[in-house]
């Protein structure tokens, strides 16, 4: 029952993706609810299992590429790679602790970003580069994306209007072109953090399978995007997005914390004891001492 719901996610999630983005908000808590992944297990599975689906959209927007002035491709495809590279290396030598208390504000900013992805767009459809092309603006636009790909292969949620808003800066003509680059630097971005992720602590029985089911869903996403009304998919997953905030906000502090508390020293057994009185009726009921002590320590 588990691998269903994970090849779901990963199917609905590659039509989600080539509609409205935000995929990552259903497979995440899937693989972290029902497979019961830790958090940053969890986000190295879906990285590489979500990949497939994405790459297929390269395909789709190909005409566009050859609109791109060539500099800038190769430039920022480079760019893009090396700040992928980095954020998963980052990411590989982060401890699940660290990545728990990140998650839930890496899930904040993705959400608020999607929320305002619409504003963001047409902002970006002003065509703000045409004033700045030089060198020295190009580098700056190049900085940016070189954060966003390290965020990117990092994390990865919400890279698409990140990468929106800056390469609206990059001196391209149209929209087209800038949302053609977007969907080519991202699908660089996670593919080669899930090469890295290849030899990480990655769950190859959940990630095989949500790469074919991904793979799918993208290719029927293609189709369902001209029908599907984009406005109310991306309600849905802002509000996917809002309550996976709040619950990974309790589940990885506030539930944390009861267990300190839990553990102070009472009255009755006092830190630096060792409470064994329990230890002989367990052995005489078929139990175990270990299970039956109370151990009170303070470091």
């Amino acid at each position: 029952m588990v691998m269903l719901w994970v090849t779901l996610s990963a199917f609905v999630a590659g039509v989600v993706n080539a509609v409205a983005g935000g995929g990552t908000f259903l497979t995440f808590p899937v693989l972290t609810g029902f497979a019961h992944l830790s958090d940053r297990i969890a986000n190295i599975t879906s990285t590489d299992g979500l990949w497939p689906g994405s790459a297929a959209s390269v395909a789709a927007a190909w005409g566009e590429f050859k609109l791109i002035p060539r500099g800038i491709l190769v430039s920022f495809s480079l760019i893009s790679i090396l700040g992928g590279t980095l954020g998963s290396v980052i990411l590989l030598t982060t401890d699940d602790r660290s990545f728990e208390l990140a998650i839930p504000w890496l899930l904040a900013f993705a959400t608020t970003l999607f929320a305002f992805s619409k504003p963001i767009a047409r902002w970006a459809g002003r065509g703000h580069g045409h004033l700045h092309r030089t060198l020295g603006w190009t580098i700056f636009v190049g900085l940016i994306q070189f954060v966003v790909a390290v965020y990117g292969g990092y994390f990865g949620a919400g890279i698409g209007v990140l990468m929106l808003a800056g390469l609206s800066f990059a001196g391209l003509d149209s929209l087209n072109q800038t949302n053609a680059l977007k969907v080519l630097l991202s699908t660089l971005i996670n593919g080669v953090a899930a090469v890295i992720f290849l030899f990480g602590p990655i769950r190859w029985d959940y990630a095989i399978p949500m790469a074919v089911a991904s793979s799918f869903g993208g290719f029927f996403g293609m189709a369902a995007a001209r029908k599907i009304k984009p406005d109310q998919l991306r309600g849905l997953i802002l509000l996917i997005g809002v309550g996976l905030t709040v619950a990974f906000f309790w589940k990885n502090y506030a539930r944390h914390e009861r267990p300190h508390a839990a553990s102070a020293p009472s009255a009755a057994h006092p830190a630096n004891t060792f409470v064994i009185g329990a230890a002989p009726a367990a052995l005489a009921s078929g139990g175990s001492p270990y299970m039956s002590s109370i151990v009170r320590s303070t470091l």
